[in-house]
């Protein structure tokens, strides 16, 4: 049976990875805080890059019996595929976003691109899964619905064994995690951006070696901590771990703010002299 602890783990996480996300997104555009052609520059990096290259990429490459090999290699696995080919797909696509983007650079606009990029992820990977989570949960419980939808008892065994293998201290984790996620992809959108404004390509390699670097040492400090301590601890620190390297990536996003308006201002500055 699925618990209700963990029905309402589902809920608050489908609360704060779908609801709020959007009620977020719709409150910054009327009050004007975000501008809407970045913004949707931002999903579309996501989705083009992610939903619609390279999941189903690696999906066809599961099917390979050399990458099947390759998976075996865990550290490099999670390096390569989970880090750096994220890294080379989203920068990439902010990379193009950010030249397309020709007369919306500023510092509120690459903000808005950030955003766009950081709760779109939020929205179609978390906040729908638990939306597709509380369904099944619902269908568990009425096995006459079930039946009804076309769910047999085997699928439907399967899905409970699914979901009552879950625990509600890790929807939570995740819940934090996604915080952590929104933050990073700011910052790296804050990189590419300025590699586009000040024509350093330098700060698009830095955003996928730091995006290599976020998304495969989370990984790879749970590993190591999951030799020490037991595997609900571990989790807890990775993802104090991770709250910790988004706060700083935080940090610096709001210290560049000056590097994105200045450049504008003294090219105007310039026009106007002569």
């Amino acid at each position: 049976m699925i618990s209700d602890a963990l029905v309402v783990s589902f809920g608050v996480s489908l609360v704060c990875t779908l609801i709020l996300p959007v009620l977020l997104l719709i409150v910054l555009l009327i009050t004007r805080k975000v501008n809407p052609l970045p913004l949707l520059a931002g999903f579309l990096s996501f989705f083009i890059s992610q939903i619609i290259l390279r999941i189903p990429l690696l999906q066809v490459l599961g099917t390979q019996s050399w990458f099947a090999a390759f998976t075996t290699h865990t550290v490099v696995y999670v390096i390569v595929v989970g880090g750096l080919s994220a890294g080379l797909f989203e920068e990439t696509a902010r990379l193009v976003g950010a030249k397309l983007l020709k007369k919306h650079r500023t510092y509120k606009d690459m903000i808005s691109f950030g955003l766009g990029h950081g709760l779109c992820e939020v929205i179609l990977l978390v906040g729908l899964g638990q939306v597709n989570n509380l369904l099944f949960c619902m269908l568990v419980g009425d096995p006459e619905l079930a039946a009804l939808l076309g769910f047999g008892n085997d699928l439907l065994q399967a899905v409970t064994q699914q979901l009552a293998a879950a625990s509600p201290l890790m929807v939570y984790l995740g819940i934090l995690e996604r915080v952590s996620a929104v933050m990073y992809h700011v910052f790296a959108t804050c990189l590419v951006f300025l590699a586009v404004k000040r024509r350093r390509p330098v700060l698009y390699l830095a955003a996928i070696l730091a995006h290599t670097a976020f998304n495969a040492g989370v990984s790879l400090v749970l590993m190591g901590l999951s030799y020490v301590v037991n595997t609900t601890v571990a989790s807890v620190l990775t993802e104090l771990v991770l709250l910790a390297a988004g706060l700083a990536c935080t940090a610096f996003t709001l210290s560049q703010r000056g590097r994105f308006d200045a450049p504008e201002v003294l090219a105007q500055t310039s026009t106007n002299e002569s």
